[in-house]
């Protein structure tokens, strides 16, 4: 193993140094004395798929990771924790805190021991002589079995010369781990680590060495001196060329040492947090949820206070006031037998608003994962409902049925099979790019089972001529109809099958045992960009968290959340269900949506809404009826060539993907991450990010077919899998069928498109395939146009409307249109026409060209390096979400008031619902644009919506709770009232108008 390398052993390899130590005055107040057992803490290393942040300080339930093993040996132990760091390592030692003592590592990659030697640069720790706890800096280890290994350590009359930590690991979970090899009497004998096993010629004892499960799971106690003995001997001939620490194990068996062992299996209630590998960004979510699964608590009789403390915590009055109307409408329609739920049995309680996205508007695809400036909306007063609340209980009748007061959610049916198996994923389902197929397929069974119509059954129906149902009733337009979501909301926990958390899943809602459920909910949020679905899914999975009393915890809801949103045929990041989890009222958070990130706000930003505010009308039903309104660019069912609105979302969805395996981006970083330094920090890129980014985009085609992308992804897929390989420590195997997987999943729900655009000198062109570059070109430009919109408030408008560049179907010159007063009224020419007509009669004679969405990135653009255009400047680049009638909107706006007093911006997902008016209150009345908007746009073009206008208010994070008895439900209303009228100013508290506008300014006040 050695050939190629000096074999040197660790006491001539590592320096002991006092200089290393980076705190030297906590040795004056942190003593170490004989009789206190000292833990030392590995934590040198980088954990490079979690990007540029330490793995050690990557906060699980608020803390450093570190720090959490750290308090609980403080339990047991006030003497200091000493530290080996060395990635990054001041930041490591703040994040963790100066009560310990930091020693910096020469070599953060030369092995465990190789850090754990260096520890004695403590020169106490070899002159007191205490036992050392050494663990690593990536676990969680609970005081128990912190006190558990001390315990058996010094069990008898003489004390071991080693104790250690197994875990029996269930397969494959034991495979990457160090085996632990027993004598005939059951006592180790040694450690053989997986690099080594996998060099064994002999394939009969590799074999044989790689069936055991029983495997290390780092923790060890040992006095002092005696590690610094064997440490020092130890050295690095192994496959890694590192220095093992678990070598020590041999060593002193060899030398007739007295080594102890305790061991974890799965039915221990520690063995999840033992054994939970943090090797990937979601393991820190799955971590957090093992850590909440002691801590969620369930609320039993009698309970009813703490259950409205819970829901009322950090929202507004008026949200609360609104909660408990909502509430009262569930207890009263099951009162009047609408709906049976058993007054003496449990009841989940689920709450979720929506989401209002300030600006960024699509950037948080997978493998870009550009942030979002967004909070958590709710209702102003108690009349209001935009917020989710669902009631759930456990049925017996083996069915999930649903009762929505919202008649515009009831199906002719309220029931779907509990039993249905496309409902239960297979073990092959474990991520969510293979849940995305799944998801998909089961809401599509469910909504067959409903009365919907396939596109193969609307198909055969207009191919003989028979009539067309309903577009409500076609299935590719109902893909997030309730039961749908309620279906992928339960679906995606039974993705949990790992240690205990899995296992209470599967308890519960596993296809042997599950009984059914009754689901009532109330609410209406706005449809379009205000994340309504979203909402409905957070709040059915937090009642179903808390009725069963399963501890899932917040982050791992947000990416169960997300991967539930993949079935229903919306491939984005988690950003909403972040925010709509986690959010906090009045908060304008610009938020990550790396899951390596675990969502975190990056910072918060006050909105100048003291001179711009935001108005939602309304456009069209988005997928029902938005293609109508497009002018040609969506279809309403598939057809050669154009693409309905779902298909567009799905291919503009997967871009990112695509060209991240196109250009080899390593999967330990992702596009964003390449130019989010330069862009926080002023809202501006530097000449070699500019240039980075135009390199990038070279590499991509302008446009490629699906068989000619198909063609370019399989000269990729080898490095793809030692890609996956390496991060993810696959085998070659299982990589590569994940990579087919994979691959397979970017071509699926989308045809090829053929998009019309105006070459610069007037002609129209049609160009066939996905316009890879300017999907991909469009989410640098909307991060670069928004940063700099964040740090450059006083262009608002101007921004707000080169970011609408990027959803542009036409450009309109507005100055061609009618003015003002003239649009308020019907023009002469206009009274044969309506509707679709009309907007596109307005789009011919007003001269209307198709966005040339490639202008800027074409090759020759992209290769000028003196003087390339800024980013946020760039004036082509598209991602197709967007709308003729929007298009035309905010023409007329600008013509009425001016381009500097008003812009237009698509919200969020697009295509139709609530679109974004900003005006600058300075040269724009508020009423009297929303009367304009009456009469120039809704009444002109027939527009009728249930609601005029959206202006959304602050609302609190999602909630989960558990009330022992469905009847204490009316206690629990009378409660939230209390807190309602009590978290206010008398008549202000119960239904004050907090407006988005108040809540900045709170924040800004606070701020100052």
């Amino acid at each position: 193993m050695a050939a190629d390398r000096d074999v040197v052993t660790a006491d001539k390899a590592a320096r002991i140094s006092s200089d290393k130590i980076l705190n030297p005055c906590a040795l004056e107040f942190c003593g170490i004395r004989a009789d206190t057992p000292v833990v030392v803490i590995l934590a040198a290393g980088k954990g490079a798929r979690f990007g540029t942040e330490p793995k050690c300080i990557q906060l699980v339930s608020g803390l450093p990771l570190a720090r959490h093993s750290i308090n609980a040996f403080r339990r047991l132990s006030p003497a200091p924790a000493v530290c080996m760091v060395g990635y990054r390592h001041e930041e490591v030692a703040s994040a963790i805190g100066p009560d310990n003592i930091f020693v910096r590592s020469d070599n953060p990659s030369g092995g465990t021991a190789f850090a754990a030697i260096e520890a004695f640069s403590v020169s106490d720790l070899e002159r007191s002589n205490p036992i050392l706890v050494v663990s690593m800096g990536d676990r969680v280890v609970p005081t128990a079995v912190f006190q558990r290994l001390l315990e058996t350590h010094q069990a008898g009359r003489r004390e071991a010369d080693l104790t250690l930590l197994t875990a029996n690991y269930e397969p494959p979970r034991h495979l990457g781990k160090g085996r632990v090899i027993r004598d005939s009497d059951c006592r180790v004998v040694r450690i053989v680590e997986q690099r080594d096993i996998d060099l064994i010629d002999d394939l009969t004892r590799r074999q044989s060495l790689t069936k055991v499960t029983e495997g290390n799971c780092p923790l060890y106690a040992i006095r002092a001196v005696t590690l610094r003995w064997y440490l020092g001997r130890l050295n690095n001939n192994n496959a890694q060329g590192q220095y093992y620490f678990t070598d020590i194990v041999e060593a002193i068996r060899n030398d007739g040492g007295d080594i102890r062992s305790i061991t974890t299996t799965p039915a221990d209630a520690d063995y999840d947090l033992l054994c939970c590998d943090v090797t990937r960004p979601r393991d820190l979510a799955l971590l957090e949820g093992t850590l909440a699964g002691a801590g969620i608590q369930q609320v039993s009789s009698g309970d009813v206070e703490h259950v409205a403390d819970v829901i009322a915590a950090e929202r507004p009055a008026g949200q609360i006031a609104s909660i408990a109307a909502q509430l009262e409408e569930l207890w009263d329609a099951a009162r009047r037998q609408e709906f049976d739920l058993r007054s003496d049995e449990p009841v989940g309680i689920g709450v979720s608003g929506g989401r209002l996205r300030i600006a960024f508007m699509h950037p948080d695809m997978g493998r870009f994962y550009g942030p979002a400036w967004q909070m958590p909306i709710g209702a102003r007063d108690a009349d209001g409902r935009e917020q989710v609340v669902v009631l759930i209980q456990s049925a017996d009748d083996q069915k999930i049925r649903l009762h929505t007061t919202n008649p515009r959610f009831r199906e002719k049916i309220d029931y779907v099979d509990a039993t249905d198996e496309s409902m239960y994923p297979g073990a092959e389902i474990a991520d969510w790019y293979s849940y995305e197929g799944f998801g998909t397929r089961m809401a599509e069974n469910l909504l067959l089972s409903l009365g919907y119509f396939t596109d193969a059954e609307i198909a055969a129906r207009r191919a003989q001529g028979q009539p067309l149902p309903p577009t409500s009733l076609w299935v590719s337009n109902s893909m997030r109809r309730p039961f749908s979501l309620i279906g992928n909301a339960i679906a995606s926990l039974r993705t949990l099958r790992e240690g205990n958390l899995g296992s209470r899943v599967q308890a519960v809602l596993g296809r042997e045992v599950f009984p059914g459920l009754r689901v009532m909910s109330t609410g209406s949020i706005p449809e379009g960009g205000f994340s309504s679905s979203s909402a409905v899914t957070v709040a059915v999975k937090n009642a179903v968290n808390s009725l069963f009393d399963l501890g899932i915890g917040p982050d791992l809801m947000v990416q169960l959340a997300c991967q539930a949103e993949y079935g229903t045929g919306v491939r984005a990041g988690a950003l909403d269900q972040a925010t709509e989890q986690k959010g906090r009222a009045s908060e304008g958070a610009l938020i990550s949506s790396n899951p390596r990130d675990n969502y975190r706000i990056i910072d918060t930003y006050t909105v100048p809404t003291d001179r711009f505010r935001v108005l939602f009308p309304y456009s069209a039903d988005r997928d029902t009826t938005a293609w109508q309104w497009s002018a040609g660019c969506y279809a309403a069912s598939s057809e050669p060539g154009r693409l309905t609105t779902s298909e567009m979302r799905k291919m503009t969805g997967k871009a990112a993907e695509l060209a991240a395996i196109l250009v080899r981006l390593p999967l330990s970083t992702d596009f964003f991450r390449e130019i989010e330094a330069d862009l926080i920090e002023d809202g501006l890129q530097t000449l070699s990010s500019c240039l980075w980014v135009n390199d990038t985009l070279k590499q991509l085609p302008l446009h490629a077919t699906q068989d000619q992308l198909r063609e370019r992804l399989s000269e990729h897929r080898q490095w793809y899998i030692d890609q996956l390989v390496t991060s993810s420590q696959l085998t070659a195997k299982a990589a590569a069928d994940k990579a087919d997987q994979t691959m397979e999943s970017l071509f699926a729900g989308w045809r090829d498109p053929v998009l019309r655009r105006t070459l610069p000198a007037g002609d129209v062109t049609e160009e066939t395939g996905a316009p890879l570059r300017a999907m991909v070109g469009y989410l640098f430009a909307e991060v670069a146009r928004n940063c700099y919109l964040i740090h450059h408030p006083e262009e608002w408008i101007e921004f707000v409307s080169r970011s609408q560049r990027g959803d542009c179907c036409f450009n309109i010159d507005h100055t061609k249109l009618p003015g003002h007063d003239a649009m308020m009224v019907e023009l002469a020419w206009e009274k044969s026409l309506a509707g679709p007509a009309l907007m596109e009669r307005w789009l011919q004679r007003y001269g209307a060209t198709p966005f040339d969405y490639q202008h800027g990135i074409d090759d020759a653009s992209l290769m000028l390096t003196d003087d390339p255009t800024p980013w946020h400047l760039m004036r082509g680049t598209n991602f197709f979400r967007g709308l003729a009638l929007i298009d035309l909107a905010e023409a007329m706006l600008k013509r009425a008031w001016g381009p500097d007093a008003v812009a237009v911006r698509v919200n969020a997902a697009g295509q139709g619902d609530f679109f974004q008016v900003h005006f600058d209150t300075q040269q724009v009345d508020a009423d009297d644009l929303k009367q304009f908007i009456r009469l120039a746009f809704y009444r002109r073009f027939g527009l009728t919506p249930a609601q005029e206008f959206v202006e959304p208010h602050p609302g609190g994070g999602a909630a989960g709770v558990r009330l022992g008895r469905f009847d204490e439900l009316t206690d629990l209303i009378r409660a939230l009232r209390v807190r309602a009228a009590g978290s206010g100013n008398g008549t202000a508290a119960q239904g004050a108008a907090i407006t988005i506008e108040a809540g900045m300014q709170a924040v800004l006040r606070q701020e100052a």
